[in-house]
């Protein structure tokens, strides 16, 4: 038997908690980019919208209790002679989906009924706006204090924002990717984006330079000036380096100059006190692979104990090619084990059947096991259960 509007209007006005977190915990996993997404147009209010003008305050004893009456006053669907029927939470989540949240099966298959952004798309002009960009709502979704954050805004609020970024050279995807992976940069003071733009400028950053920069670290424009001056000077004081590697090195790895800095100094320490790098070595290794400073400290000792004690592979030989230094060690230990097996051990350039350390440690599997080890995925998957 079909639920009556009074049924879902009188439940959602009342239970309002319970739903928005059933919908939360029941969110779609979308498989594609919302940038596919069509518009339609429909009738009827959506779900945010009644939400937005029949809110209830959150955890409020007050709340718990008119949860608790509505058990008792919900209108019943049932006729008198038949027995009585208890709806479990789930159910009446999905009978409230089915007769109020519109239906977007036939637009866009990865957007289920209840989707927050999905049910108030078609009523707000700067949603469509950041569809255009290819903000992605799903991936945005997740970041709960971005919902309120960004259904609060109209266009007129961020379009010098989006602007600035354009002037950048920021091409629209990337401009769509830096919202959805920091929104609260459309809440950054205008003039505070536009003094960190200009100290990078003065420290003779190009403006390719500073696009690929935010593209590649959405955060970075959200750090203070000073911040990031002083991390700069960090990583120029301890690897010594002149003011072209600095750019560089902020360039090619800008989540680096901002990540935590007592994370990077453990890595230095691993770097000089248990590799015992010298100083001009550890400066080639940040600046041909700064990505290996993201790593933990344990990860990056243990690939290294097992590269230099057990496949004996000198300290000169990592410091020009850092990547192995990124490969997890049990990985790195299955591989090696199979070269092994094979005999075909050999990581001396100068000797015949030489196997580079870089392949060793990169593709798949199949690559690996096709082109490197000259042998088949069916004899690597079999070694691999064997261990």
């Amino acid at each position: 038997m079909g639920l009556s509007t009074d049924y879902v209007l009188c439940f959602l006005q009342k239970m309002f908690p319970s739903i928005l977190k059933q919908l939360i915990r029941n969110r779609t996993v979308i498989k594609q980019s919302y940038s596919s997404f069509k518009d339609v147009s429909t009738n009827g209010t959506s779900i945010t919208q009644i939400l937005k003008n029949e809110i209830i305050p959150l955890n409020t004893d007050e709340n718990k209790k008119l949860a608790n009456d509505t058990e008792e006053k919900l209108p019943t669907t049932k006729d008198p002679g038949e027995a009585s029927v208890e709806l479990s939470e789930t159910d009446r989540v999905r009978a409230l989906n089915q007769s109020t949240v519109r239906d977007y099966s036939g637009v866009y298959p990865y957007i289920r009924q209840g989707s927050i952004f999905a049910s108030s798309i078609n009523d707000s002009d700067f949603l469509k706006e950041l569809l255009k960009l290819g903000v992605n709502f799903y991936k945005l979704e997740k970041n709960l204090e971005s919902i309120p954050f960004i259904q609060g805004l109209r266009f007129e609020d961020v379009k010098d924002h989006i602007i600035l970024l354009k002037e950048l050279g920021l091409e629209t995807h990337a401009i769509g990717n830096v919202i959805t992976n920091n929104p609260f940069i459309l809440k950054e003071d205008l003039e505070d984006l536009n003094v960190r733009v200009n100290y990078l400028q003065y420290k003779k950053f190009t403006n390719a330079m500073i696009a690929r920069i935010i593209e590649k670290n959405p955060n970075w424009l959200s750090q203070s000036t000073q911040e990031i001056d002083n991390k700069l000077g960090f990583f120029q004081s301890n690897f010594n380096l002149s003011g072209d590697e600095v750019r560089l090195l902020a360039v090619s790895c800008p989540r680096l100059v901002t990540w935590e800095l007592e994370k990077v100094k453990l890595n230095i320490f691993v770097l000089k006190e248990e590799m015992g790098l010298l100083p001009e070595e550890m400066k080639k290794v940040i600046l041909k692979k700064p990505k290996i400073f993201l790593n933990g400290q344990h990860r990056l000792l243990k690939t290294f104990d097992y590269l230099h004690n057990t496949m004996k592979i000198a300290i000169e030989t990592i410091v020009e090619t850092p990547e192995i230094l990124t490969c997890r060690q049990t990985r790195l230990m299955q591989r090696h084990m199979f070269l092994e097996k094979l005999g075909r051990v050999q990581y001396n350039p100068k000797k015949p059947n030489y196997v580079a350390l870089t392949t060793l440690v990169s593709g798949t599997d199949s690559h690996f096991a096709t082109e490197v080890a000259k042998s088949s995925v069916a004899a690597y998957n079999e070694f691999l259960k064997s261990l």
